[in-house]
């Protein structure tokens, strides 16, 4: 009996114990108990403020920079090269001397041609004072005649090949090639230089018979090459032509490029020929688009939560998108850390990028698609 007594205290006791440690005392919970529940930790984003900048919609495409004239110079005389006076890089005139070839034996037969004429013309002399007194045939007379017009059109042919043995430049422009060494034995018609007029460049691309519309003489364009990838070039629309080709479908279209001291004939350019432009357009990065639905959203990041948004989408321009409606400037958009947020999610900002001025220039993008498509986005590697 004394022993059932115990075991029934023991355990009375026990379950006081369990009930105190649940309830954390009488005050429910309050004061040094543990909580009753976790707060829900705000999870870290990153974000960029919405800025106004200006926005285009282009054509894109790519082409290689070409001089707008090219000339090869040939040598129309045969002769050694005896004197060197430009190297490739010189700026050259219109009928500045480039090479001067040996003369010696063209100026010998210039000699002979001289006395050849000389002959001819006191022959003609004399037959002719012969026919007027009717002393020798008319034949006589005429091949008489005929002799001194040869041998006259001789010393010029011999003239002219001295004149060419100095060969000059056909344009203004600058010397891109010189195949030719001093002593070399230059033959006729062999390309001994080459001269381009690099003021401005060209450039020709194609451009869709779907977006022949939307592209005029004198539009503006702007041009990126590698070896510069933060500046962009200005150019011009020169000529469209009047025809498509029914192979592919473009139309060609030429472009006015300055060269600036920079561009060279042969680099690798991406054209983009701008159709629209707007100035005071708000951006954001293009990376801030959710890719979970169909519709254009971002997350805003407003007092600690992350707020989604619908949006209206304006132009793309590279990796910056234009925003019609749904956002104004200052709004922090979410860029890093959107993947499987939750409307009104705590986030906690980490890494903001804060623009104190607006991106006038063109981003690179990957895409040689034309621009200014109000579908929503793709991104890179979709």
């Amino acid at each position: 009996m004394l022993t059932m007594l115990l075991l029934m205290s023991l355990l009375s006791a026990c379950g006081e114990e369990d009930e105190g440690a649940k309830g954390g005392g009488n005050d429910g919970g309050r004061g040094g108990g543990r909580p009753g529940g976790k707060a829900t930790a705000a999870l870290p984003v990153k974000t960029e403020v919405v800025v106004r900048g200006e926005v285009t919609s282009y054509v894109e495409t790519h082409a290689r920079l070409q001089a707008e004239r090219w000339v090869e110079v040939v040598s129309r005389v045969q002769g050694l090269a005896a004197n060197l006076l430009t190297e490739e890089g010189d700026r050259v005139k219109e009928g500045q001397l480039l090479l001067n070839l040996e003369k010696e034996e063209l100026r010998l037969q210039l000699e002979q041609a001289k006395v050849a004429l000389q002959q001819a013309q006191g022959t003609y002399d004399r037959t002719k004072a012969l026919q007027d007194r009717q002393m020798v045939s008319q034949q006589e007379y005429e091949n008489a005649r005929n002799q001194l017009d040869n041998t006259q059109v001789t010393l010029r042919e011999v003239q002219l090949r001295l004149d060419y043995a100095d060969i000059r430049a056909p344009i203004d422009g600058v010397v891109m090639l010189r195949s030719v060494e001093q002593g070399d034995l230059v033959r006729t018609n062999q390309v001994v230089f080459a001269v381009a007029d690099l003021e401005p460049l060209q450039a020709r691309i194609r451009v869709p018979e779907k977006r022949m519309t939307q592209v005029q003489v004198d539009q503006e364009a702007r041009i990126m090459v590698d070896p510069v990838p933060d500046r962009v070039f200005p150019a011009r629309v020169r000529r469209i032509s009047p025809g498509v080709d029914p192979a592919s479908g473009t139309v060609k279209v030429t472009l006015d490029v300055p060269s600036e001291g920079v561009l060279r004939p042969g680099m690798f350019a991406t054209v983009r020929i701008i159709t629209d432009s707007r100035t005071d357009a708000l951006i954001i990065p293009k990376k801030a688009l959710l890719l979970e639905t169909d519709e254009d959203d971002v997350f805003v990041a407003r007092e600690g939560k992350a707020q989604r948004v619908r949006i209206e989408l304006g132009y793309t321009d590279g990796d910056r998108v234009q925003v019609v409606s749904g956002l104004e400037e200052g709004d922090q958009v979410v860029t890093v850390g959107q993947e499987g947020l939750k409307d009104n999610a705590a986030v906690r900002v980490v890494g903001a990028v804060v623009q104190a001025e607006t991106e006038t220039k063109i981003a690179d993008g990957d895409s040689a698609e034309t621009s200014g498509s109000r579908d929503k986005p793709r991104l890179r590697g979709e």
